[in-house]
């Protein structure tokens, strides 16, 4: 029987350490932080700026003209110097945070699994789940999960940076369902119920929500354990 789960990755699998997945606020202040170590600028200056603008802020369309990883980080960065301008730095000092907060991002040493993943991703490997992550990711998603140690668990990745479609849009759904096929024993698993449920059940895949809560997903976990569970009854 082939049994495959898809995995969000940031919020489901991994995190950011110690910022409750605010990655890229996290990572624009910190910039600040290590420039100006004097700043009244907290997180919840960052916060709302980061909520528009970026690639999955606009799943409708596509971005495949970001098809590499210079021109995708170009974009962000753009997008970093806006948020610093709006906080009344300089057009040079934008540029300087913008890449340093490039550079925090992506340092793996910042990366973290949620404790259950690693047990609940071998348990279900050894019962027969093929593991495949579809995620809005940076371009480097891959050696994150190879840092991690994850290469062992997960069989393949779908990479919005990459494929230049971000969930819910339904092209990364179907470049995954083309290479791995959609059945009654495949699920989609994440956190955010947009994204990760409605998306993939718009496409035809049954979706579990992890992590967080929401009246619109039908099924829905605290924890991988609790999932663990629920995937044993229902791939009988």
């Amino acid at each position: 029987m082939n049994m495959c789960l898809f995995w969000d990755f940031d919020g489901t699998l991994g995190k950011r350490k110690n910022e409750n997945f605010s990655s890229w606020s996290f990572a624009i202040l910190e910039a600040i932080k290590q420039r100006f170590s004097d700043t009244k600028i907290e997180l919840d200056d960052v916060r709302p700026m980061t909520r528009q603008g970026f690639p999955w802020h606009e799943p409708e369309k596509e971005h495949t003209h970001l098809h590499t990883p210079d021109l995708w980080w170009e974009h962000i960065r753009k997008l970093f110097i806006q948020i610093y301008l709006a906080l009344d730095f300089t057009k040079e000092q934008g540029i300087e945070l913008a890449h340093l907060a490039q550079s925090i991002y992506l340092d793996f040493k910042g990366w973290e699994l949620f404790d259950d993943t690693i047990p609940a991703l071998t348990n279900l490997q050894s019962k027969g789940w093929k593991h495949v992550i579809i995620s809005n990711h940076v371009p480097e998603l891959r050696s994150i999960v190879s840092h991690l140690g994850l290469d062992s668990l997960v069989s393949d990745i779908f990479n919005s940076a990459e494929i230049g479609y971000e969930k819910p849009n339904s092209e990364i759904y179907k470049r995954a369902i083309l290479k791995h096929g959609n059945s009654k024993t495949h699920w989609m698993i994440g956190d955010n119920v947009i994204a990760d449920v409605i998306g993939a059940e718009e496409n035809g895949i049954q979706s579990i929500l992890i992590r967080n809560r929401d009246k619109r997903a039908k099924h829905q976990f605290d924890d991988l354990y609790e999932l663990q569970e629920f995937l044993k009854e229902n791939s009988k």
